[in-house]
């Protein structure tokens, strides 16, 4: 178990020394962050391209049922772009934890999703992202960022 640890290690920091680039972007969803119906929202994200295949980020995000409940995600992000000929398609885990605000109360909770997307480069470092996933506590979520990227 020793060893896979230090394997593990090594395999991070030689992924984080070889750097590719950075995004960030802005969001729009609609997602299943209330009792009942739909939530509306936008979110913030920004991530760090580690080489061609994978990718960490952070993400903020908030929604509002226009009515009673809100709610404030801040998930971490691991993502996976899939080799297939259909360039900038990925595969998402998220991690983090909600903040739910209902009836002057706020209630913390657990977050952990995967999503699914699929990066369209529209040239120029700028970039589309539609996406949808699933997870808890929100249950089903489709979103559209758009945003510009660095190379390192």
């Amino acid at each position: 178990m020793k060893k896979f640890s230090i394997v593990c290690l090594l395999f991070i920091a030689g992924s984080l020394s070889a750097q590719t680039g950075i995004f960030a972007g802005l969001g729009v969803e609609t997602n299943a962050n209330t009792r009942e119906g739909a939530t509306f929202g936008g979110s913030l994200a920004s991530g760090l391209d580690l080489n061609q295949w994978f990718c960490l980020g952070v993400k903020i995000a908030f929604s509002a049922d226009m009515g009673t409940v809100n709610t404030l995600e801040l998930p971490a992000f691991f993502r996976y772009y899939l080799p297939l000929k259909l360039s900038g398609l990925f595969a998402q885990a998220e991690l983090g934890g909600s903040f739910f605000f209902y009836d002057g109360e706020t209630y913390p909770a657990f977050l952990g999703g995967l999503a699914v997307g699929w990066r369209y480069d529209t040239g120029k470092n700028w970039y589309i992202e539609p996406s949808v996933r699933g997870g808890y506590p929100f249950v089903w979520g489709v979103g559209l960022q758009a945003g510009t990227s660095f190379d390192l």
